[in-house]
């Protein structure tokens, strides 16, 4: 079986203020997620990047794979908390309560916008 391609695009040039293996990991996870949550769309696409919003940056990974009802999300940074079953999409649950504990030690703030089967975005800063 073809393995499918996968588009992924990550901005060259980011930059965040802070513990550079802390912002590795949360980044990682979130990239780590969304390359999970896409293994089963047909046209699979990452992006992580900055945005500008009124003097402060603002991070994004966005996938665009199965997504998730945001009415559901409530304990998206739960630890063990998942919204999908551990057969169908493998991990331990702890990837996105690392990456928001990780945000709030710089200060900064994550979250997210959703729709089932249309993928996900995660938006986050670092205080500056």
């Amino acid at each position: 079986m073809k393995e499918k391609e996968k588009i992924v695009i990550i901005e060259s040039d980011v930059y965040a203020t802070g513990d550079e293996g802390l912002i590795k990991i949360a980044v990682e996870n979130l990239l780590d997620n969304a390359n999970k949550f896409t293994n089963k769309t047909e046209q699979p696409r990452i992006e992580f990047g900055p945005l500008q919003q009124q003097d402060q940056t603002v991070y994004f990974v966005k996938d665009n794979g199965v997504g998730f009802d945001t009415k559901k999300g409530n304990n998206l940074f739960t630890p063990f908390q998942r919204l999908h079953q551990e057969q169908e999409f493998p991990g331990t649950g702890i990837g996105l309560a690392t990456v928001k504990r990780i945000i709030e030690l710089h200060g900064g703030e994550i979250w997210y916008d959703a729709k089932v089967n249309q993928g996900t975005t995660f938006y986050f800063t670092f205080g500056e």
